[in-house]
């Protein structure tokens, strides 16, 4: 039974695909099997809309910006009254606190941090630095943090200088049932029998220049490389991939809302990155026991440690040494890991989520 007196709000600029959206739409869904839940989105668009439960209201500001939607949010939250207010990512995080601030009906405010300062952040030079310090003025102004990992509990903590007693470790939650039944959906692109794929945002972090040099040089019997995603970088990949002795064999699909179905038939996931929190991909892959071949973020060691089919390198940038982790992940097959997943369940997530938090 619903509980009618609790409301719940999750605010995300839009539902367009990404990792913090999925995790929230996972929490939406099984938050609104018992209370009353909304998304607040600046933007009502993505692919990820249809993820939704019925039950899930959508409240659109209007097709604004993250940057213009300060006005839009505090009203919403005025009008609407939600109990508590969940957003993820370091801007909306900054936004929704400021919004909320000296409200005479006050939500409690759930923030979530999903990533560290990367390259990506270090590339805007002065304003990423001011940013920085923004979080660290704003973030106590929330009334819980969620960290999804141990690596972003250490990072908020000893970088960011916030309050222990305000985090709460929630890693991000997995419906197995969910990512097996989604796996089996019809493919909507045609690919070859032999792949390997890497699925993700292509932007600098991801460092997917070092993944098409270590393709090069790996030794994997004509197998293709998938690349599946969207973002900044992807003309520039696709240029660097023509020149390739191997770019017959290289194809880059776009972004899809399911992206399980590519996973759960390719001989192995590549995750090259410089830097990842907690990949929700990676327990995709081993819900499916697909091998993993990744590069050694603090997410991954974390996610892969003790898995038996997954490969971590020593480095970032060594294209040899990952070549030859992807021959061996090629040459491995598939087995059953569910058992590794018991910690990700979402019932747990959600349990802590409201336990913890709400």
């Amino acid at each position: 039974m619903k509980n009618k007196n609790l409301k719940v709000a999750f605010f995300l600029p839009t539902l367009n695909i990404g990792g913090i959206e999925r995790v929230f739409i996972t929490y939406a869904n099984s938050l609104s099997k018992f209370c009353d839940v909304e998304f607040a989105l600046c933007k009502k668009e993505g692919v990820l809309l249809k993820e939704l439960s019925s039950d899930v209201n959508v409240y659109n500001f209007g097709n604004v910006r993250l940057a213009n939607s300060f006005y839009y949010l505090r009203k919403y939250l005025k009008q609407n009254t939600p109990d508590c207010v969940i957003t993820g990512g370091d801007y909306p995080n900054m936004v929704l606190i400021l919004a909320s601030l000296i409200l005479k009906h006050r939500p409690k405010i759930i923030i979530s941090q999903h990533n560290y300062f990367n390259i990506e952040v270090k590339h805007l030079g002065l304003w990423a630095r001011l940013s920085k310090i923004w979080t660290r003025m704003v973030y106590p102004y929330s009334h819980k943090i969620i960290a999804v990992s141990d690596g972003i509990y250490k990072y908020l903590t000893d970088d960011l200088k916030q309050n222990p007693a305000k985090i709460i470790k929630i890693p991000n939650p997995i419906n197995v049932e969910e990512i097996n039944e989604k796996s089996k959906e019809k493919c909507e692109f045609d690919l070859p029998d032999k792949y390997i794929v890497f699925i993700g945002r292509l932007g600098i972090v991801k460092n997917i220049y070092m993944l098409l040099d270590s393709y090069e040089k790996a030794r994997l019997n004509e197998c293709y490389l998938v690349i599946v995603g969207d973002g900044f970088d992807m003309i520039p990949l696709q240029k660097y991939a023509m020149k390739l002795l191997k770019s017959k064999y290289i194809i880059f699909t776009g972004a899809t809302h399911n992206p399980l179905p590519v996973l759960r038939n390719a001989k192995s996931l590549v995750l090259p990155s410089f830097s990842e929190a907690f990949p929700t991909i990676l327990l995709e892959a081993i819900c499916l026991g697909v091998p993993v071949v990744a590069t050694p973020t603090e997410g991954a060691k974390e996610i892969l440690n003790d898995v038996p089919n997954a490969y971590i390198s020593n480095s970032f940038t060594d294209s040899d040494e990952f070549a030859k982790l992807l021959e061996q992940a090629y040459s491995q097959s598939k087995m059953e890991l569910s058992s590794y997943l018991k910690a990700y369940d979402e019932k747990v997530a959600c349990a802590s989520l409201i336990s913890s938090c709400i």
